[in-house]
């Protein structure tokens, strides 16, 4: 009979839990909670480890025990969110609007580094001919701002310090209206540095005047835009998991690294446009669109395990030993009168190639 009363124990703890938990998602999704309250609810997870401890100790022996427990917990919680203004208990690091901005002085060139964290991000060319740099940032944490030199200005805008040791990040829940808006100067040539980071992020560099440019893509999508030039300048991509929308202006005269990673890369080449282009193929898919007024060779250099697809009305003209047409050198119709050109070395991986 004892045996019996025991194998029917149930808990009511663990459901008590989840019906807690629900209330206060409740609570924060109808906006009952104010925000700063919210934020403090990751803070207090210990609390969590301690009312189990409780109830692995003394809640297994009864179900009304271990169900006082967990209601304990739900309105403890609770209480807390509530009280916490008045106990002093508000979290820092609420969210701020910082602005910064260096003039263009007597700058001949520019090197500027631009590590945009987790927040959403717009950079684009500034109108005001007076100066560098202008950016607005919606943060809840500090961020450095730094120029030195004066012929050559060196600008550097990056976090203040290091939260990576954050598990839980509450504050790129809460804060989805954040917004990072910096403007650059298109009145002098400059090496950019970007670090896109976990956030989503669209370059509108078409106006720049850029003699080298690197991308360091995250865990966000990317829209980046290349301006045409006078003169060839470098572009290195190093792609996430984020995916890259790569769109060059007509005239372009660019020389690439692109390192495609495991987000999607879709790159637009625009008319009478020099391309020279290095790829290293991920897991990622990669397709380019190139013009019909330019020549196009590509050179595929080993077999990766992801699919490779040309156009029709290219020639292999090289198979490079190889008789399975997966590595070769193909050429466009007219490749070699053609007045512009785009060399494609492609280095596969797993994932899919192909060529518009």
């Amino acid at each position: 009979m004892e045996e019996n009363n025991k194998s029917s124990y149930r808990s009511i703890f663990w459901p008590v839990l989840l019906i807690g938990v629900g209330i206060i998602w409740l609570l924060g999704s109808l906006n009952l909670l104010p925000v700063p309250s919210l934020r403090l609810l990751l803070r207090l997870w210990p609390l969590a480890l301690v009312f189990i401890g409780l109830y692995i100790l003394i809640g297994r022996r009864s179900p009304i025990i271990g169900g006082l427990i967990g209601i304990s917990f739900i309105f403890l919680v609770i209480a807390l969110l509530f009280l916490a203004p008045m106990l002093g208990l508000e979290p820092e690091g609420e969210l701020k609007t910082l602005q910064f901005s260096e003039p263009l002085g007597g700058a001949t060139s520019a090197d500027i580094t631009l590590d945009l964290d987790r927040y959403p991000t717009t950079i684009d060319s500034l109108s005001n001919p007076e100066m560098l740099i202008e950016a607005e940032l919606d943060t809840a944490t500090d961020v450095s701002f730094s120029t030195r030199g004066n012929q050559e200005k060196i600008v550097r805008v990056e976090p203040a310090g290091d939260y990576s040791f954050f598990v839980f990040d509450w504050d790129s829940l809460l804060m989805r209206d954040a917004s990072w808006e910096i403007g650059l100067s298109p009145d002098v040539p400059m090496d950019l540095f970007v670090d896109v980071g976990s956030g989503s992020a669209i370059l509108d560099l078409m106006d720049l005047d850029l003699s080298n440019l690197e991308v360091d893509g995250g865990s966000g999508s990317t829209t980046l835009t290349l301006p045409a030039s006078a003169s060839s300048y470098t572009a290195n991509i190093d792609g996430g998991s984020g995916s890259f929308d790569i769109e060059i202006e007509d005239d372009a005269k660019i020389d690439f690294a692109i390192d495609v990673g495991s987000g999607s890369f879709n790159i637009v080449i625009g008319n009478s446009s020099n391309i020279e282009a290095q790829i290293d193929g991920g897991s990622g898919s990669l397709t380019i669109n190139v013009p019909k007024n330019v020549g196009v060779r590509v050179v595929i250099r080993d077999s990766g395990s992801g699919s490779v697809h040309m156009p029709g009305n290219y020639t292999l003209v090289d198979d490079l030993g190889d008789d399975d047409k997966d590595i070769g050198i193909w050429e466009s119709e007219g490749y070699n009168d053609a007045l512009h050109r785009v060399e494609i070395t492609f280095d596969p991986g797993s994932g899919s190639f192909r060529l518009r």
